[in-house]
């Protein structure tokens, strides 16, 4: 597997996808903090509001991004062949994935320190002072958005996995990210039922009551958030694992 991760990773990371990905994160993050800005010069607004808006565009945006990037250049060495060449060279199913897991965690990850840090940088250029803020509870909420992320790219994962087509696994991976929009803005209501308070467990970032979404609130038993939210993606792996050794690669 270190052959494969060795081969793999450089030709990722000078990607030109992951250049476009990487350059939208930023622009992403900082569109957030200065639309914020516009509305209100005051710390904690700028704060809550752009905070607000990066949960938001986390939740609907970046993981078509970052699911997005990995599927289609896996989709790419199904369509070129390169995957047949690993199974020549002696590379078991079970290492491919594994190779492909760790690839796509480590880009993800680096779409995470990216978008969090011009985030920040962002704040401190236009003089929001955090001073006021749990900083506990905001790398508490930061943590549990990188799960978020991490399941999503399982997800990205399973639907190369098991669709013959490459291309149609694309497709349906971004078309599924559009059905995360309603549960969202149901999360957003004043009142919420059982039921979405569930589904915040595993298809958002959790909840927070009345008081909607910001990396400063405390949100609702965090760790159960992030435990379903590992879990989910552990099951989106296993499922991956189990389709791609009975996928038909000729």
């Amino acid at each position: 597997m270190n052959k494969l991760i060795s081969a793999d990773l450089p030709r990722v990371l000078k990607s030109r996808m992951l250049l476009i990905v990487l350059i939208l994160t930023v622009a992403m993050a900082v569109g957030s903090v200065l639309s914020a800005f516009v509305e209100s010069n005051q710390s904690e607004t700028v704060f809550l509001t752009s905070s607000c808006n990066l949960i938001l565009f986390t939740g609907m945006m970046l993981p078509v991004f970052t699911g997005g990037l990995s599927a289609m250049i896996i989709a790419g060495e199904f369509s070129s062949g390169i995957i047949r060449n690993k199974f020549v060279m002696g590379h078991s199913r079970k290492n491919i994935l594994c190779a492909w897991t760790l690839i796509y965690s480590f880009t993800t990850l680096i779409t995470f320190i990216v978008y969090v840090a011009a985030f920040f940088i962002t704040l401190g250029v236009t003089g929001v002072d955090l001073s006021s803020f749990d900083g506990c509870v905001i790398a508490t909420n930061l943590l549990l958005v990188f799960c978020f992320w991490l399941k999503f790219q399982m997800f990205s994962l399973l639907m190369i996995c098991i669709y013959p087509d490459a291309k149609t696994a694309v497709i349906i991976y971004l078309l599924n990210n559009c059905t995360m929009v309603p549960i969202i803005l149901a999360s957003m209501s004043d009142t919420q039922s059982t039921a979405m308070k569930v589904l915040s467990r595993f298809f958002i970032h959790g909840y927070t009551a009345a008081e909607g979404f910001s990396l400063a609130y405390e949100y609702d038993k965090p760790w159960l958030t992030a435990v379903c939210a590992i879990g989910l993606g552990v099951v989106y792996w296993l499922l991956a694992r189990y389709y791609f050794e009975k996928k038909d690669l000729k």
